[in-house]
Formats: structure tokens, sequence, C-alpha cells
């Protein structure tokens, strides 16, 4: 925790499931809440998927869930390939 920013500026809107974030609505991740329920790889490729241009950024919770399979997949695919 000692590494992470103090805080994070953004153009726009956050949003999660295509929906703006909001505390009050209760449509809010922190970032411990994600590490928690996925790897912190899964979350690297997600928010690389979750927008660089102009539009607001979006967290899709399913891709965070399939980028844990893509992973475990290319893993195993990795192990298949070195000991063959």
């Amino acid at each position: 925790e000692d590494k992470w920013p103090k805080g994070i500026r953004a153009n726009g809107h956050l949003m999660l499931n295509s929906a703006k974030m909001s505390k009050s609505d209760g449509n809010f991740l922190t970032l411990s809440e994600c590490l928690e329920k996925y790897s912190a790889d899964a979350m690297r490729l997600t928010l690389a998927d979750s927008g660089d241009s102009v539009e607001d950024a979006n967290f899709v919770e399913n891709t965070a869930d399939a980028a844990i399979l893509r992973l475990y997949t290319f893993i195993e695919w990795v192990k298949e390939v070195l000991a063959s």
C-alpha cells in the first residue's frame, strides 16, 4: 500500500459495467476490492481494455472474469508447449 498513488485524476466519468461509478448509488469498486475479487494480472488486462480514448473509461466485470480464464488457458498452453 505504500506504493499506491495518493490520488487519481480523471477527465470524464469512470464507468463500472457501463454505468457511472457512484458511491451514493452503490455502483463503486475500490482497487482493494478488485484485487480481492480478481487477480492483479486480470486487473491489468481489464484496465488496459477499459478505454484509452476520449471516451469514458469503462471497467466491465465480465471482462475481468474472462481475463482470468484467458490467463489460465494461456498458462496451461505454455506448460504443454514446454513439456513437449
